[in-house]
């Protein structure tokens, strides 16, 4: 096993063997965070005094300050400044004061490396995430005075006070909490194993915490889902039709139909293609349009006449050049649901679970569904349909044992 990287010496009197004829300093040394490296650091300011007594004096002073700062986790390094983009900001703040900052090397300057590396990785939705909960993280720390601190000071005790934090004050659910464990725990890997900058995780043993909601969207039962498309069809025809092709193609809201051009429907084949920039395993997939979809598009939505380059959903319902925003359709849906006097639970993912639990009931194999969601592993899908549909028998239904 790697012997721990030291952090720093502790400061010590060099005393020229008591001869005050000579410089006396105090000398202490701390890894750089920015280069990995042990720096020495000596003091000569305040000890060249008369006697060696007034020397002693003032060198035990200096130790004690010395060594109060480094065992807190401050950094000698504060004249060492990097300049970097700061992704952690607000964008209100962003556009006020702008995101280039020019600071001490410390957690933040490591995360948004971090962020950049991800932006790169996975779609942006997910990236928001990671941004979003990063964020929290490092106002928690610069809240507890820990901003500056080395990389190391972040411990598995830090960590584990954050996520009762986030538990407690922000009603947080178990699946949050595991969330902001999990992203955690891979900034801090990314730490280990590309900076080379620790040799432990300290995200571990954490705190079983936050409230077991099911916040999960849930198939939509038949009576209301042709209650939702009466009341769609005539309040808003085009989110009828992200209704529709989350239940017929699988395909998410708010980030593969909200980007989806006329261009990546193919008419002659009937398929539709999602970018690797947008799908969520970064592969460029395409899915089969069901018949009864199909027929819609042409027939009463008529998107085979639109120009090629336009957002088959944009303002005014119609396809056009203006992208809509991230939670238009979550929006609409919500406030239509509202109207309706739906339960809260119906969600507009839940259209997406719906069409799969339909597609099992009519006897689909678990190849095809597997393929028609876009998972990633049979057992992926194995999972979904133990989650979402369960088991089904037709034997236990039609053909249980009178009592």
């Amino acid at each position: 096993m790697a012997r721990k990287k030291a952090i720093m010496i502790m400061p010590r009197l060099h005393d020229c063997s008591g001869d005050i004829n000579k410089k006396w300093f105090v000398e202490y040394s701390c890894r750089n965070p920015r280069t990995d490296e042990m720096k020495r650091f000596r003091v000569y300011e305040g000890l060249q005094l008369t006697t060696p007594e007034e020397r002693y004096t003032a060198a035990d002073k200096i130790i004690e300050e010395l060594s109060e700062m480094l065992i807190n986790g401050k950094s000698p390094f504060s004249k060492e400044k990097v300049i970097y983009e700061d992704d952690l900001m607000y964008d209100h703040a962003a556009r006020v004061y702008g995101r280039l900052k020019k600071d001490v090397v410390c957690i933040r300057t490591y995360l948004n490396e971090y962020l950049l590396m991800k932006k790169k990785e996975v779609i942006h939705h997910s990236y928001q995430t990671y941004k979003s909960k990063l964020r929290i993280f490092v106002m928690y720390l610069d809240s507890k005075g820990l901003q500056d601190v080395h990389i190391s000071f972040i411990t598995q005790e830090v960590v584990s006070d954050f996520i009762y934090f986030i538990a407690e004050n922000n009603n947080a659910s178990r699946r949050t909490v595991v969330k902001y464990q999990q992203i955690l725990k891979n900034f801090f890997n990314y730490l280990i194993n590309t900076k080379k900058l620790l040799l432990r995780n300290p995200v571990f043993g954490m705190p079983n915490v936050g409230e077991i909601k099911d916040e999960a969207a849930i198939p939509i039962p038949d009576k209301e889902r042709e209650a939702f498309k009466i009341y769609m069809q005539k309040k808003d025809p085009q989110l009828w039709l992200v209704c529709m092709m989350e239940f017929y193609c699988a395909i998410r809201p708010h980030e593969e139909l909200r980007h989806l051009l006329i261009s990546h429907i193919d008419w002659d084949n009937r398929t539709i293609t999602i970018r690797k920039t947008l799908a969520k395993n970064r592969n460029m997939q395409t899915v089969d349009v069901p018949n009864q979809l199909f027929d819609e598009m042409i027939n009463i939505y008529h998107l085979n006449e639109y120009p090629s380059d336009y957002y088959v959903f944009s303002r005014n319902g119609m396809p056009g050049k203006i992208l809509l925003g991230k939670n238009y359709f979550k929006t609409h849906f919500a406030k239509i649901r509202n109207d309706m006097g739906m339960p809260f639970s119906y969600k507009l993912y839940g259209f997406k679970h719906t069409g799969a639990c339909k597609l099992a009931d009519a006897g689909v194999s678990t190849w095809d569904l597997q393929k028609h969601m876009r998972h990633a592993s049979i057992s992926t899908t194995e999972a979904y349909i133990n989650k979402r549909i369960g088991i089904k028998s037709d034997t236990i239904k039609n053909n249980f044992p009178d009592i």
